[in-house]
């Protein structure tokens, strides 16, 4: 905590506390709350949490190959999270498991996870896009402090902490709404500071950092900014699809689209490339893009 940074959140500490499950019972886990100044749950936080929680009852014999997930309600910052584990199958070749999040009973989130043994076979993806390399371009933690004081003050607990991640828009990041933008965008990310080796710590990882831009990228079309006072915006659903093997702490491109909004809800779509080419994860997600009639004020 600094004085130009006043919100407690540490980087280290939420990256080894939202992983620090307590058994509870079988396939039952408790995660205490982590220090921070955030008005609510980050929602890529909570779905790498159940991610997290289907891996602890899956040998490692099988990797995750995707996940499913449903928001249910924010969560709230000074409340363990509860885990229940359902073994929906194991087979031979796959395994799926069905993960339910909870705060004191109520609903967060529901997460599917699906696991299937490594094997050989042919294969295609998508051609990395051609971008800026990350080294040229201006990290987005600055681009936030240069507007902080126009960014409203009900988003400044998230994005004015330190960050886990160095975020860095190929295109001019837009905080308020203006003439409409094409419904695309890419970022260079990595996660900051060292990170745990394996596959399944990689994995977590990318579906925290996963969360952040992708449904965002649908309201531009529309001329619209989510940091306006008088949008409510929302994670309703989120999905990731895993392709190849990857290390968060090395530069990965998100490059982000969006197929259609509307009914105040935009889809937005992610590949997510290694800087060598390689594809190695899809995602999509859609989200609440509601234009409200009062100002926003006090929670996001």
């Amino acid at each position: 905590m600094t004085d130009s940074n006043p919100f407690p959140d540490d980087p280290l500490v939420e990256r080894q506390g939202l992983f620090a499950f307590e058994e509870t019972g079988s396939d039952r886990f408790r995660v205490a709350p982590v220090p921070s100044g955030l008005l609510r749950q980050y929602g890529g936080a909570i779905t790498a949490q159940c991610f997290a929680a289907a891996c602890e009852t899956v040998g490692p014999e099988k990797q995750a190959h995707s996940l499913h997930a449903y928001f249910a309600k924010p969560g709230l910052i000074d409340r363990p999270n509860e885990f229940a584990v359902s073994r929906e199958t194991d087979g031979r070749s796959f395994a799926t498991r069905s993960v339910r999040l909870t705060q004191d009973g109520a609903p967060l989130m529901n997460c599917m996870v699906s696991f299937k043994t490594p094997e050989d076979s042919a294969s295609h993806a998508l051609p990395m896009p051609d971008v800026p390399a990350p080294e040229t371009l201006k990290p987005l933690a600055r681009i936030v402090e240069e507007m902080k004081p126009d960014l409203p003050v009900r988003h400044h607990p998230f994005w004015t902490r330190r960050q886990q991640i160095d975020w860095r828009p190929v295109e001019p990041f837009r905080f308020f709404g203006g003439e409409p933008m094409a419904p695309h965008r890419h970022f260079w990310f990595r996660f900051e500071g060292p990170v745990e080796p394996g596959l399944r710590v990689q994995q977590r990882l990318l579906v925290y950092a996963s969360d952040l831009h992708i449904f965002h990228t649908g309201i531009g079309p529309l001329g619209q900014g989510w940091a306006d006072d008088y949008m409510q915006t929302s994670s309703l659903d989120h999905a990731v699809w895993f392709h190849d093997e990857f290390q968060v702490d090395e530069w990965l491109l998100y490059a982000l689209d969006s197929p259609a909004a509307g009914n105040a809800l935009a889809l937005g779509r992610g590949h997510v490339f290694r800087r060598d080419g390689a594809l190695v994860a899809t995602v999509s997600q859609q989200g609440l893009s509601r234009v409200l009639t009062e100002k926003r004020e006090g929670k996001l």
